[in-house]
């Protein structure tokens, strides 16, 4: 896990990438993590292998993969045939078998109420992600009391940011990193 947070440290803005342009873009851009969305099992282990050709770590949306079901399987077939750094997912059950497999593990959580609030923070106590993900990214002041509440669990923030402003704003509400797809702002 220490590689991850030293990546995070140099560059804490993730490339979140959905096709093989912004992978291209996002592979030489200087962040060092990617978030590699709507891949397909055909194009998947290019993708990550490319990512490390690089020395960019990559982690998967395991929920967006075209093919992949969001099981034990799954979690069998990346860890046999892909080998990305790291999973996102929006399924809390799958964290702990992509931990056994030795995978960072992204919690993704979407913020849409005081309730959403309250069931993600149990959720990711309960999961014990390495990481959480709260969408959007665009609430610094409920991003900030969540964080609070899950601690010692890095926040990532996403979704909605697009502009460098948003970012530091985040940096300063104590996210560990901030995902983004807009490539102007992985030189940020």
């Amino acid at each position: 896990m220490a590689k991850i947070h030293e990546a995070l440290l140099e560059n804490p803005v993730i490339g979140a990438v959905r096709d093989w342009d912004g992978l291209r873009q996002a592979l030489s851009s200087p962040v060092t993590t990617i978030f590699i969305l709507d891949a397909t099992l055909v194009d998947l282990p290019d993708r990550v292998a490319a990512c490390r050709e690089r020395g960019k770590l990559p982690f998967v949306h395991l929920d967006m993969v075209a093919g992949l079901s969001k099981d034990q399987a799954a979690i069998d077939y990346l860890a046999a045939a892909v080998r990305p750094a790291g999973i996102i997912t929006t399924k809390p059950a799958l964290i702990k078998p992509a931990k056994e497999a030795g995978f960072l593990t992204v919690e993704r959580i979407f913020l849409v109420d005081s309730l959403s609030v309250q069931t993600g923070t149990k959720m990711v106590l309960a999961h014990r992600p390495d990481f959480v993900e709260l969408m959007p990214g665009t609430m610094p002041g409920v991003i900030d009391t969540f964080r609070r509440e899950v601690e010692p669990i890095p926040v990532i923030a996403g979704g909605m940011i697009v502009r460098k402003e948003q970012i530091i704003e985040l940096m300063r509400a104590g996210v560990t990193a901030v995902s983004t797809s807009r490539a102007e702002l992985w030189w940020a």
